[in-house]
């Protein structure tokens, strides 16, 4: 699932996880994970950070 249940506008914590990890382990760009998984680059950019800092 996509968007937390009744609120459209925050994603799960499932799909966040799986969004950076798509990333990290294809070793993507932020600008084509971004691309390939339809989220803004600055929406998947802090996501990325906020893992690689634990």
């Amino acid at each position: 699932m996509k968007h937390s249940p009744g609120n459209p506008g925050r994603f799960t914590k499932e799909f966040k996880a799986e969004a950076v990890r798509t990333v990290l382990e294809n070793q993507l760009s932020i600008s084509e994970g971004a691309s390939r998984l339809s989220l803004p680059e600055g929406t998947l950019g802090q996501w990325v950070t906020a893992a690689r800092k634990g």
